[in-house]
């Protein structure tokens, strides 16, 4: 007979008490009660081991819950947002100045553009907050397709813009002439880039808007979310935008209209089929299709539907065939006022727009344009240059420097076309050149008759002076004037320190820089003067013609040595049977600039505090002004 001591009651002890004491067992009944006493208090313990672990549990879920109820909020729109977002922003930030520059320069091109552009953004996210509040007293249901619909839309207008952008840019280019520099890039952005800013900050918040299945949850973890999603946007962009990227403008424009063509053509059929966008794990879950009929029959109501994404391939398609602007291969020569522009070559490069074009006559010359600006030119019959300022730089050679030296080396920095380089490779001068965008070298070579009898350095000016051996050279070139503005890091006193590093002591600094001699523009010239007189104890600085101070933005090359700095006369061997080299080589001792008129400037330019940039927008507008009388709109739009 057996029993099970757990389930034992009272009445049930008293029977067994006599049925033990019938068969005369001589039982201890003190022990049996110790033995049930016991038994009873491990099936307590177990029991209540039970219950600890089951709280257990119930707060290891709880805990879980609070994890799974943020990254459930990460539903298919806010993912892709998240995704697309730094994507699209990077792409605007780093291509719209570039697509204007060809226009307006590199300088006014970039002018309040980020802060403008971030507004932009931020009021698209103001906008879209607004919304939001305007559809609280809607009903649920109501107000949840209120806002996927927006979002939709959103992303329609957001990818026709990226598409249409080429197009109406490159309308606006007819009216910079009449707008200017100055207000020319701002309304120009208005066809590009700061409505699509302004639309990615809506649609991103229509993305995280609160629905209504989510109202269950606590507000503080959608808040929470929405701090987490906007951070890593922030920082990708951040990211993305400080990544050097190679792309042709427009390319990477359209692309992003495709993009956002196909996120949208994925939302519609999403809100087609299910009738809406953000899909739960549990298909139990989800609301019920918009249409509850068969896919085959909502075909026309989808057709329409993707009619938006539609229009984006067409603009596409006609950009990428069409748009010169969008296509290297699409060659348009220009005719103004009975003149002819012929574009032999051309080319999106790191630096921007490089194109070789030709000006049939009355000038019949050759240039070798860089966004609104010449890096130089050639008279196409006798291959003189048509600046003088390459011509000047070659009197480097003419300054006594003590002992002979059969083998000189020299390292250019910034080539142009060429026109130094050759006169130096043609008195055996050993030449290093360093170069930052291998498209100018390249159409040096090809349509400027440079010889490839030089060492060739594709990189930054800065980097190459900073690795360079110390006493090198005997003469650095220096000219990296484009676009309207140098780069001002190749102009500070350490960059200065640098050159005269790698010089070797009787060795020579020629310096071009593009300013004036006249107040207020020529407080860019003082500093520069100031900095190399703080390097080198001995500089002179010429202009590049005989006109003096009445022209407001001209060349200006400066020679600077540690030795005292004396000329010898050209002579025909000099010449290089030049008649232009021989007019500038024999005359530029009477085209000296006085500095000591300009000592009332005591700042010097450094890496740490260098007012370069904004000192040269005073300069770049005399020089953007200088672009537009030496060469009709339509030469410059035709790019």
């Amino acid at each position: 007979m057996r029993y099970r001591m757990g389930n034992i009651k009272k009445d049930q002890y008293s029977h067994i008490r006599t049925i033990c004491n019938s068969y005369n067992f001589n039982v201890n009944l003190s022990i049996f009660t110790s033995f049930i006493s016991i038994m009873s208090r491990r099936r307590q313990q177990k029991s209540s081991s039970s219950s600890s672990n089951q709280n257990l549990l119930y707060k290891q879920q709880q805990s879980d819950d609070k994890i799974t109820s943020i990254t459930h909020l990460c539903t298919l729109p806010r993912a892709t947002f998240l995704i697309i977002t730094p994507i699209l922003v990077s792409v605007i930030l780093q291509v719209s100045p570039n697509y204007v520059e060809p226009i307006y320069g590199n300088v006014f091109s970039t002018i309040y553009f980020n802060e403008i552009a971030l507004s932009s953004l931020t009021f698209g996210i103001i906008i879209g907050i607004g919304f939001i509040a305007k559809t609280k007293s809607l009903s649920q249901i109501t107000r949840d397709n209120e806002i996927n619909s927006a979002l939709i839309s959103g992303i329609d207008w957001c990818g026709i813009l990226f598409a249409l952008s080429p197009i109406i840019v490159r309308a606006l280019f007819h009216i910079s002439g009449l707008l200017g520099p100055y207000i020319g890039p701002h309304v120009t952005q208005f066809g590009l880039a700061y409505p699509i800013m302004l639309s990615i900050g809506f649609l991103n918040v229509m993305a995280c808007a609160r629905l209504s299945r989510e109202q269950r949850r606590p507000i503080f973890r959608w808040m929470l979310y929405v701090i987490i999603h906007f951070t890593i946007i922030i920082t990708l962009i951040y990211v993305l935008y400080s990544v050097m990227t190679r792309g042709r403008s427009c390319r990477r424009l359209y692309f992003s209209g495709l993009l956002l063509a196909l996120v949208g053509t994925v939302f519609k059929l999403l809100w087609c089929i299910y009738g809406e966008l953000s899909l739960e794990g549990d298909a139990s879950q989800r609301r019920k299709p918009t249409f509850n009929v068969s896919l085959r029959s909502q075909l026309p109501f989808i057709t329409i539907q993707l009619l938006p994404q539609i229009l984006i391939i067409i603009m596409v398609i006609y950009n990428a065939n069409f748009n010169s602007h969008c296509n290297i291969a699409i060659i348009q020569n220009t005719v103004d006022n009975n003149i002819e522009y012929n574009i032999l070559a051309r080319n999106e490069s790191i630096t921007g727009w490089i194109e070789v074009v030709e000006e049939i006559k009355p000038r019949n010359i050759r240039v070798l344009r860089a966004g609104h600006s010449l890096l130089g030119g050639i008279f196409r019959e006798t291959r003189d240059s048509i600046y003088g300022c390459f011509y000047l730089m070659e009197a480097v050679r003419l300054i006594e420097r003590g002992a002979s030296h059969e083998h000189e080396r020299a390292l250019q920095i910034g080539l142009g076309i060429g026109v130094l380089t050759a006169s130096l490779q043609a008195h055996n001068v050993d030449l290093d050149v360093v170069e930052l965008d291998p498209v100018v070298y390249d159409f040096a070579v090809n349509y400027f008759d440079l010889k490839h009898e030089h060492k060739i350095y594709l990189q930054d000016g800065r980097k190459f002076i900073n690795n360079a051996d110390a006493q090198t050279y005997d003469y650095v070139l220096h000219d990296v004037f484009t676009g309207g503005s140098v780069p001002s890091t190749l102009f500070s006193i350490e960059a200065l320190e640098q050159i005269k590093r790698i010089l070797k002591k009787n060795g020579i600094l020629a310096l071009n820089f593009v300013s004036s001699e006249q107040w207020p523009h020529a407080e860019s010239f003082a500093l520069v003067a100031k900095t190399i007189q703080t390097v080198f104890p001995y500089v002179k600085c010429f202009r590049e013609g005989p006109r003096g101070g009445s022209v407001p933005f001209q060349n200006m090359v400066f020679f600077a040595s540690s030795n005292y700095i004396n000329f010898n006369i050209a002579t025909q061997e000099d010449f290089l049977g030049s008649a232009s080299r021989e007019y500038v080589l024999r005359n530029f001792l009477n085209w000296q600039i006085n500095l000591k008129k300009y000592q009332n400037v005591t700042n010097v330019i450094t890496d740490e505090h260098n007012p370069l940039d904004e000192l040269q927008r005073i300069s770049a507008f005399e020089h953007w002004k200088v672009m537009r009388e030496l060469f009709p709109q339509e030469f410059w739009i035709n790019f």
